[in-house]
């Protein structure tokens, strides 16, 4: 189970998305405060409320709620409401309206919750945008309820990756497969360049090693951003070597700690309030991100799922997208049951016409 939460200032275009019933084959499994005769009476009591609190720039709220294939058999509508509420209740939403709409258009279940950002009583709800919270609150409820976790990469379909997803999966794959014959860093770090790949290590201010950067396409990523798996420590241990002494390092650095603060075109976290990031783009990173929910490894290990938020957090943001096995396999596993395609570009918060 992923949670997506975003916020903006217009409560149409979320409505008409979220319940989308000829495109998304949506049906509303639960509400609250609203006159559900139509998407414009539901935006109608949404903004009256809004009004009592004009103070409050980003009224509108919505999160989207995946869960794996696999779990699909035992999402009834009414259990799936249920684990809606009670994440709500969990974050602090509460006292408000909202509007949960189930779509059917993927094979991974998910619904949208559309929401007040302007309670009951005329005040702004705080603390329903934390990042870090909601992951811990996915977590638990998806144990609580039995629910399906992360088990890796192994069944993503490459051919539908693209942009910046489909390099990192380059990346993961060529490291994956040189790794098998290199025993030093100057030999991986050869292997890749034959294989176009470029490979830098940075130091910190003491001049100890402290990460890995891979360079494919001009596009450049830390090492855990491709995978926890291709941490500088991770290789260095992979390699059977001591991570504090890897042989020739200093050949093969590119930056010093200074250096080092440039972007080099690392994940941007996916802001809540990205503009022009469409919703149908957010549901697509919320899919993908179910694969890391369940803190599992993708080295081969099994990795309980009270590992470390951290580490989800990292993947939540960075990991490229998964294709759906058949028949609803692990669906959380190979994380993006929907859509591969991260390049629409669409106001999430604009009517459609």
């Amino acid at each position: 189970m992923i949670a997506k939460i975003s916020s903006g200032q217009g409560f149409a275009g979320l409505v008409d998305y979220a319940n989308d019933i000829k495109n998304k084959n949506a049906n509303i499994i639960a509400s609250e405060g609203v006159d559900l005769t139509s998407n414009k009476s539901i935006v109608a009591s949404f903004n009256l409320q809004a009004k009592s609190r004009p103070s409050l720039k980003n009224f509108v709220g919505h999160i989207s709620l995946s869960f794996a294939p696999e779990d699909t058999p035992k999402l009834s509508d009414t259990l799936m409401a249920d684990i809606a509420k009670e994440y709500l209740r969990r974050m602090g939403i509460v006292n408000t309206q909202y509007v949960m709409s189930r779509h059917h258009d993927k094979p991974h279940p998910h619904v949208h919750i559309a929401y007040n950002r302007v309670d009951n009583d005329g005040n702004a709800i705080t603390g329903d945008q934390g990042f870090r919270k909601s992951a811990r609150i996915t977590q638990v409820l998806t144990r609580e309820y039995d629910l399906t976790f992360s088990k890796g990469k192994k069944k993503v379909n490459r051919d539908r990756l693209k942009g910046k997803a489909a390099v990192k999966y380059r990346v993961y794959d060529t490291v994956t497969e040189v790794l098998k014959t290199s025993r030093s860093m100057e030999t991986l770090k050869a292997a890749l360049a034959a294989r176009d790949i470029g490979m830098n290590i940075t130091f910190n201010a003491e001049g100890k090693p402290k990460g890995v950067v891979f360079t494919c396409d001009n596009i450049s990523f830390g090492g855990y951003q491709i995978d926890r798996s291709m941490t500088y420590t991770k290789l260095c241990q992979r390699m059977g070597l001591v991570p504090d002494v890897a042989d020739n390092i200093k050949n093969i650095s590119i930056s010093d700690n200074r250096t080092e603060q440039r972007d080099l075109s690392f994940g941007k976290q996916h802001s809540c309030n990205t503009p022009g990031e469409s919703v149908e783009q957010r549901e697509t990173e919320a899919s993908e991100a179910l694969n890391v929910a369940g803190g599992s490894d993708t080295t081969g290990g099994n990795a309980s799922a009270d590992s470390g938020i951290g580490a989800v957090i990292t993947e939540l943001i960075v990991q490229p997208h998964v294709v759906p096995t058949s028949g609803g396999g692990s669906g959380n596993e190979d994380r993006g049951w929907n859509d591969e395609d991260k390049e629409k570009k669409k106001n999430p918060y604009k009517r459609r016409r």
